[in-house]
């Protein structure tokens, strides 16, 4: 398998193909709009230009919404990531916390001391890669969860030496289906700026990406075990685009690790893979 890293075509633009990379739409026939390939909420620069029709913008809309602006929210404002709504952004946030076994009790603080709880889904290997028949239904609903309390918490809590505190594992409410098509929209869209948009086989991701096709875990997952190390710390998000036989058939699968240098230092993000496609006739 050839690796390759987003970061290292960060900047790349694509010319147009002419038609919305998800429905077929032509230009001559609708308005398209720039489709970037890593989200620019989560950082990305990369874009093919003129990449997606707005109908087909307002659905995969709704993926980036849930995992730059749900999941990995409170992530992206410790972080700094890119938003469109500066003004919006917040210079605080709050936290629940309790002293000494006492009520539970929430306060807001600066974003630097914020203590902060990051859940990143995890299901299961795709079912095409395992064997197993499509389904509508992950055989895994998990989350590895990354955390990080400031130095200063026992000054932003006032707590006084040998005093305890706790600050509460936190409820997380993640739409696995949402999530998982923006995950195959960002490995989707990669792999058309690498092959082009009529150089592979797309199989069905298009219409899973669109909500069109309801069998997810079959083309989309990730290992269960613990995630290893974080990449190099210029590697912002890294995308490994190969080839995988299975059952004698070749396909494109793609690798995907978001803030990949983010972490522990024994554990990095999960590596999410998707089934993309297979070499178009006659590719080798």
């Amino acid at each position: 398998m050839t690796a390759n890293v987003i970061h290292r075509i960060d900047r790349l633009e694509i010319e147009s193909f002419g038609e919305c990379i998800y429905c077929g739409a032509l230009a001559k026939d609708v308005e398209l709009t720039d489709e970037h390939i890593i989200p620019f909420s989560l950082g990305g620069k990369a874009v093919i230009r003129e990449g997606s029709c707005k109908d087909c913008a307002k659905e995969t809309a709704k993926l980036e919404n849930e995992i730059a602006h749900k999941v990995l929210w409170k992530f992206r404002a410790h972080v700094k990531s890119p938003t469109r709504r500066k003004k919006s952004r917040p210079t605080e946030l709050p936290f629940t916390y309790s002293i000494a076994g006492r009520e539970r009790l929430t306060k807001s603080v600066p974003i630097a001391d914020h203590p902060f709880f990051t859940p990143m889904p995890v299901w299961g290997r795709p079912g095409l890669l395992t064997g197993k028949q499509p389904t509508t239904e992950f055989e895994h609903y998990k989350a590895h969860v990354f955390y990080s309390v400031p130095p200063n918490i026992k000054q932003t809590l006032a707590l006084g030496d040998g005093v305890p505190a706790e600050i509460p594992f936190p409820e997380f409410r993640i739409n696995h289906n949402l999530y998982a098509r923006g995950i195959a929209k960002i490995s989707y869209c990669d792999a058309v700026g690498r092959f082009g948009l009529h150089k592979f086989r797309r199989l069905i991701l298009p219409d899973l990406i669109l909500g069109r096709y309801p069998c997810i875990p079959y083309f989309v997952g990730c290992r269960l075990d613990d995630p290893p190390p974080p990449a190099a710390r210029e590697v912002l998000h890294a995308i490994i685009l190969g080839p995988q036989v299975i059952n004698g058939i070749r396909l494109h699968v793609s690798s995907i690790r978001l803030f990949a240098n983010s972490g522990v230092e024994e554990h990095g993000p999960p590596i999410y893979e998707v089934v993309v496609g297979a070499p178009g006739i006659g590719a080798i």
